[in-house]
């Protein structure tokens, strides 16, 4: 029997992993994904791939060899046709990654080796007359029986476990000292941050929130988002667009945490007071990133325990979904390059950066400038948060004016 014992992934994973491999990322950007390794996703792929063929069954064994011998691209990653671009006009076997399918192969080869017993008769007498003695007898662990035994005991000891919970041999958990004694394993703190993510998403993904505007085409909506500076700096940028305005928020912050984050959301809403608040930031959507983790933070008045304002998120790696905030980041990058850090600037600059960069005209606005859009819209929103409107001679994008 092959062993199982690699990690295991759920749906919502093998459904990410589809959607990049469509897209053409490669494994350490699914593995970064999906709080796994690299290795995961490329022993996933190649166990769950099946054939599209009319001479094989999907996860025929021959038919994905056939495949593999016939074609040499699908001997590297991602070993699989999805991304292919030749795949409509080619004519030899294609194998193909579909979490759906995926997930179905897994739990089929799951009840199989928890139900199965895949070893003969022989085999379990052998295994009953003498390995069975010596751990209820002589007390030898499962490590010293597999040391000796290897003759015997060619299957794996996840595989003798399973032979031992379904009661296929004479032995008990009570027979197994240390596996009485050995605590469950602590939960790796990556998995845990994805279980949160997912916990997150549920009612906020990207399709609820596509959703979530059809119905409700008159709420205002924002994006939300982090400029980093240098690998080795610490301060960041948190940036808010209000999209029908293109108006953008820019926000200095120590590190990028949910802490800072949750703070410089506390101080705009305290600014604005909790009515104009959840009127501007009504609909916010922004990215998967960590510091994003408390959307209730946003979403709720936390005084009174109401909910004023909904947060979606984007699908990993799709920047595009948000692309009104990633198109007005180029103003920051114009003034501050890719390169810069932040750590040496102060809250008083990046204000000062915030009022140029809605003071530039914008030809999607038919050259009117953010600033006196929303003012039109949003007078108290420009007057509460101290902005103001520049002399268009007075904008400048040179980084020395900082």
């Amino acid at each position: 029997m092959k062993k199982t014992n690699y990690n295991q992934l759920i749906l919502e994973q093998r459904q990410t992993i589809q959607y990049m491999i469509d897209k053409g990322h490669n494994f350490t950007e699914i593995g970064k994904a999906i709080y796994k390794d690299r290795t995961t996703v490329s022993k996933e792929i190649k166990r769950n791939r099946y054939v599209k063929s009319y001479f094989f069954d999907a996860f025929d064994p021959k038919g994905i060899k056939a495949a593999i011998d016939k074609c040499d691209s699908l001997k590297k990653p991602p070993y699989v046709c999805n991304q292919c671009k030749f795949k409509n006009k080619c004519n030899k076997h294609k194998l193909y990654y579909n979490a759906i399918n995926a997930q179905g192969n897994f739990e089929e080869k799951q009840f199989e080796a928890r139900t199965g017993v895949n070893v003969s008769i022989e085999t379990i007498d052998q295994i009953e007359r003498i390995i069975v003695p010596l751990i209820k007898n002589k007390n030898q662990s499962i490590n010293q029986v597999y040391a000796n035994h290897s003759d015997i005991l060619y299957f794996s000891k996840s595989t003798f476990y399973n032979y031992i919970h379904n009661g296929i041999l004479s032995l008990s958990d009570l027979d197994l000292p240390k596996k009485v004694i050995y605590k469950p394993r602590k939960d790796k703190n990556n998995k845990r941050e994805y279980k949160r993510k997912l916990a997150l998403l549920k009612g906020r993904s990207y399709d609820d929130y596509i959703n979530f505007v059809s119905i409700h085409p008159k709420m205002n909506i924002c994006q939300m988002d982090t400029v980093m500076g240098t690998n080795d700096s610490h301060k960041c940028l948190l940036t808010l667009i209000i999209v029908k305005t293109n108006f953008m928020i820019i926000r200095l912050l120590d590190s990028k945490t949910m802490s800072c984050v949750d703070d410089e959301i506390s101080k705009i809403k305290e600014k604005l007071g909790i009515k104009l608040f959840s009127k501007i930031f009504r609909i916010v959507l922004t990215d998967n990133g960590t510091e994003f983790f408390n959307p209730k933070n946003i979403e709720f008045d936390l005084s009174s325990g109401n909910k004023t304002c909904n947060v979606f998120y984007c699908k990993p790696y799709s920047s595009w979904q948000k692309g009104c905030i990633e198109k007005n980041h180029e103003y920051i990058r114009k003034i501050f390059p890719k390169g810069t850090s932040f750590d040496s600037f102060s809250e008083e600059q990046i204000h000062k950066l915030e009022n140029i960069i809605n003071n530039i005209p914008r030809q999607s606005l038919d050259n009117k400038t953010p600033f006196e859009l929303t003012n039109q819209l949003y007078p108290n929103f420009i007057s509460k948060l101290n902005y103001h409107k520049i002399n268009p001679d007075d904008v400048s994008l040179n980084p020395k004016d900082f």
